[in-house]
């Protein structure tokens, strides 16, 4: 056989594999590929939706026992006496919490000096988070925040300045710690009283306070 007849012949075959070897590479990346990934995200939307039908199939199975707990839950919430501060406005907010400052001073037997209480209220820092179910260091959870998708968390800060003895001072924490809405004690300055002489009990105390509100 001639040499250039083999060499053709060996071109030819050279050129019919690597069309071969091309066609295949197309098909895999056009066809094969695009067809495994329709297929894998097929399967993913069919495992998700059995998870959700199944999810809401225990719901439903277990639709009574979720009443009677969310019933449970908003009775207990209910009876709660401890509730976080709610108004339309931040003003409002900061006279409601003034009243109770000062029902509580006067229940302590305080003689106040300077009750201040912010107008403007800022939202909470990510070092002084509230907790707008709890107390004075209580964390319990809030159905109501949640619930409540146009309602803001936002703290307002008051200072309270007075005299009063330790028994006072005792007594309005207590007050505070049971108030009818939470009030943060987040720092006491206790310092003796110069100017009463006749007096070596009694003390100015100056208390920096915060309190939750849900602004609706």
């Amino acid at each position: 056989m001639p040499v250039d007849s083999r060499l053709q012949r060996r071109e030819r075959l050279v050129i019919r594999i690597g069309g071969i070897v091309t066609a295949t590479a197309l098909a895999l990346t056009f066809v094969a590929l695009p067809f495994v990934r329709h297929w894998r995200a097929r399967e993913l939307d069919i495992s998700t939706l059995q998870r959700d039908a199944d999810s809401l199939s225990g719901l439903v199975a277990n639709a009574s026992e979720i009443e009677t707990a969310a019933a449970a839950q908003e009775r207990a919430l209910s009876e709660n006496a401890r509730r976080t501060l709610h108004a339309r406005s931040a003003p409002l907010a900061a006279s409601a919490l003034q009243s109770l400052l000062q029902d509580a001073s006067d229940a302590s037997h305080l003689l106040v000096t300077k009750l201040d209480v912010a107008q403007t209220a800022a939202a909470p820092t990510a070092s002084s988070k509230v907790d707008v179910s709890g107390g004075v260091g209580a964390n319990e959870p809030n159905a109501n925040l949640t619930a409540s998708r146009r309602a803001s968390v936002v703290s307002l800060p008051a200072t309270l300045a007075a005299y009063c003895d330790i028994v006072g001072l005792a007594a309005l924490l207590d007050h505070l710690a049971h108030a009818p809405r939470v009030v943060y004690v987040d720092r006491v300055t206790v310092q003796q009283n110069s100017a009463l002489r006749g007096a070596p009990d009694m003390l100015q105390v100056t208390l920096s306070l915060r309190a939750p509100v849900v602004i609706e």
